[in-house]
């Protein structure tokens, strides 16, 4: 078993229902992350064109254009990453900067995560086959170089593009490798939970008899997620039909982490004692935590620039 760390802000919610978000390449806060460079293209596309010139045996010419077939392939090898999401962990709980950055200056948590092929539920059949997908952490690499100038010989001489995408998933610059990455890679069509806004009150009550459970948030934010095992298949088709009608906007897919899954808790230094309380009373009451989640608060050394972490208690 493999244990990793997500860094987040404190939200109570979490207690209630252990959420990670499935982070889609074009959300995240880096411009060069998972974005398929020109370099990277033009071989996966000299491959797939210019030495496979068997491609379009059988098609009649009028029926064909060229041109037009590579300008679809080529949208594809730059967008296609944009239907998985990404959850990023790491193995390090001891970074200042990663508590100052991504668990809100260090008054947020840090979730421990027994990481195997068992921490999510899968209910998408194809995503048992799509070799893209990474249903366990995949390291993140580092390199001062872009991928795709310098890209492995099964990125670009396959039929199939998933080694391709793999390669620009889980590559980053060295500026990042502090943050000694691991990512899930997953479709969102994975997703166990949707949170979108919604401005039509009305349209939200027409779901009632559906098999999807919409939960109203406050304002114009929802929750929604399907209840019945039979219906996980439509979920991600219901999404994108409400999403084609406008009915939905700013959509955030989310994956629930299993039981057994957090096995330790972690309060940065300036959460307080109100608020690590509250949390506990949460876990004890929530089946989701139904075995031994240890909790920590971190502690600033009094001589040096370094965090350690000291046991509250057992749940």
């Amino acid at each position: 078993m493999t244990v990793l760390y997500k860094y987040m802000p404190l939200r109570a919610s979490f207690f209630d229902d252990p959420l990670l978000r499935l982070t889609p390449p074009s959300k995240l806060n880096d411009p060069f992350d998972s974005k398929p460079t020109d370099a990277g293209i033009e071989k996966k596309m000299a491959f797939f064109f210019d030495d496979c010139d068997h491609f379009d045996d059988g098609i009649e010419e009028e029926e064909f254009d060229p041109e037009q077939v590579k300008k679809s392939y080529e949208n594809d090898l730059r967008s296609r990453l944009d239907e998985f999401g990404i959850i990023s962990l790491t193995e390090d709980p001891y970074n200042l900067l990663m508590w100052s950055h991504y668990a809100n200056e260090h008054k947020g948590i840090i979730v421990a995560v027994a990481c195997n092929d068992k921490t999510f539920t899968f209910h998408d059949k194809f995503s048992e086959r799509c070799n893209v997908s990474q249903k366990t952490p995949a390291r993140v690499i580092y390199s001062n170089r872009r991928p795709g100038i310098e890209m492995p010989d099964d990125a670009i001489y396959e039929y199939f593009e998933d080694n391709f995408y793999k390669h620009f998933a889980l590559i980053k610059g060295d500026s990042w490798i502090y943050e000694k990455e691991h990512r899930f890679l997953l479709r969102l069509n994975e997703a166990d939970v949707a949170i979108f806004e919604c401005m039509s009150e009305e349209w939200i009550k027409g779901q009632e008899n559906s098999k999807i459970s919409v939960t109203h948030l406050g304002g114009n934010k929802y929750k929604a997620e399907v209840l019945e095992s039979d219906g996980k298949d439509i979920f991600p088709w219901w999404l994108s039909f409400a999403q084609g009608g406008n009915k939905i906007s700013n959509v955030m897919h989310f994956k629930r982490l299993q039981h057994q899954s957090i096995i330790g808790i972690y309060f940065g230094c300036r959460v307080t004692d109100k608020e690590i309380n509250a949390a506990i009373d949460k876990i004890k009451n929530n089946p989701s935590f139904d075995h031994v989640v240890s909790i920590y608060k971190s502690v600033e050394s009094t001589d040096r620039f370094e965090i350690d972490f000291k046991r509250l208690c057992y749940v």
